[in-house]
């Protein structure tokens, strides 16, 4: 899918854009209709060019397209500059479209490959469960747009927006001919950092929510127990062993499905 800052008319790119919706096109004009409050007939005579998009109307698109913020800054110029009466104006406004175009492929070219987080981005990624599951659920391979994220997780596009476009941001997932995957920066957490009781604390408060739905699966072990020395010795030696043993599973493997392993495993 072509990226918005590949266009100087809003019409082409957004026909575009619904073009590459696959299996999802059939009806999708209906479904904008109602996402901007109008009728499919407009929605048709608007990309016909024969009506405009009002300011509302592209507000509430930019949020059904799941566009980040300088993406929907670019819907509302292109827009703007569409609506505009004067030569004067459309010049000011193409400007700003033109250097719009410039500073999306100067985020595009940053590259962080194997550069761990700054404790200042770690304080963003590990405040909330989604950073790490949405990168994990863009590494995917039927997960190929904001849409179909969209699609997998049930959180509200604002959010989305937010998380994803601080993952583009800093590599930890990329952009590339609209598709969203898995970036090259590095998220370890050693068990002194100060965020580490976070993260561990936001997939428990997940785990604890999944409980609810009982899905085929999912495994809550949860097991107090009285036993000798000896045993737990044993137990601790061998714990380690069994990451190690799941990581030697997981590393080489695709990705087709997203879980956590506590110890609870489940599927989110």
């Amino acid at each position: 899918m072509a990226s918005i800052f590949d266009f100087l008319s809003y019409r082409e790119y957004l026909t575009s854009w619904i073009d590459s919706q696959k299996d999802r096109k059939y009806g999708i004009k209906g479904r904008i209709a109602t996402q901007i409050g109008a009728s499919s007939s407009l929605v048709s005579q608007i990309l016909k060019g024969e009506k405009s998009l009002t300011p509302d109307q592209t507000s509430d698109l930019s949020d059904f397209m799941g566009l980040s913020e300088l993406e929907g800054e670019q819907l509302h110029l292109l827009v703007d500059w569409d609506r505009a009466g004067t030569r004067r104006f459309k010049e000011k406004l193409m400007k700003r479209i033109l250097e719009n175009q410039e500073r999306s492929k100067k985020i595009g070219a940053r590259v962080l490959r194997n550069k761990e987080l700054s404790d200042e981005q770690k304080s963003v990624y590990y405040s909330s469960w989604l950073y790490t599951a949405i990168r994990n659920i863009a590494a995917l391979n039927d997960v190929l747009s904001v849409q179909d994220i969209s699609d997998y997780i049930d959180v509200d596009a604002g959010t989305l927006n937010k998380v994803i476009q601080f993952l583009l941001e800093n590599q930890l997932c990329i952009e590339k001919e609209g598709a969203i995957t898995y970036g090259p920066a590095s998220t370890h957490i050693d068990r002194e950092s100060d965020y580490v009781n976070i993260h561990h604390r936001n997939w428990r408060l997940k785990a604890i929510e999944r409980m609810e739905k009982r899905e085929g699966g999912d495994v809550f072990f949860t097991s107090p127990m009285s036993l000798s020395h000896k045993a737990i010795a044993e137990i601790e030696k061998r714990i380690p062993n069994f990451i190690q043993e799941i990581m030697k599973v997981v590393g080489p493997s695709k990705s087709e499905e997203v879980a956590c392993l506590n110890i609870d495993w489940f599927r989110y």
